[in-house]
């Protein structure tokens, strides 16, 4: 019984990480199409509760895959796949990290712009937050259909 309720939380961890990517794709749609500041920075803002969902869905998935790894008498190097799917959660984790920087810093700055305060070359350093943008929403679900791949692997049967 421990080992289902393991896994529901784990898809449930997995859930929350494509949602908080999915959601914070359609946002970004969204920013770009605005025409305004003010549009863009009420959007940004609005994607703030959004970026939340994503740590706590990498701390259930840390979590319950420890537990699922014990529940299945695993360890880290035990198999092939597994460890490849632990290196592709661990860099998704830290792109998360570094996005969710870089998504704060384009917030700040798109707020200070619309408030008629924006610094030095704001529009040079906007195109680019808006560009690593760019590379996170492509980066990442290659990476979460990676690390799905290699789960469904796993629980065929290969070693």
């Amino acid at each position: 019984m421990e080992r289902g309720i393991t896994l529901l939380f784990h898809f449930l961890g997995f859930g929350l990480l494509m949602t908080a990517t999915v959601a914070g794709f359609i946002l970004d749609r969204q920013y770009r199409k605005a025409t305004d500041l003010k549009s863009k920075a009420t959007i940004l803002r609005s994607s703030r509760p959004i970026g939340i969902i994503s740590p706590i869905g990498i701390l259930i998935q840390l979590l319950t895959g420890i537990g699922n790894m014990h529940n299945l008498g695993l360890s880290l190097m035990d198999t092939g796949w597994l460890a490849w799917k632990i290196m592709f959660f661990a860099i998704a984790s830290i792109s998360g990290i570094l996005f969710g920087i870089t998504a704060r810093k384009r917030g700040a700055l798109v707020g200070q712009m619309a408030a008629g305060t924006p610094p030095a070359d704001a529009e040079k350093i906007l195109k680019g937050f808006d560009n690593q943008m760019s590379l996170f929403y492509v980066v990442m679900p290659i990476l979460m259909l990676l690390i799905l791949s290699l789960s469904i692997y796993g629980r065929l049967g290969g070693q």
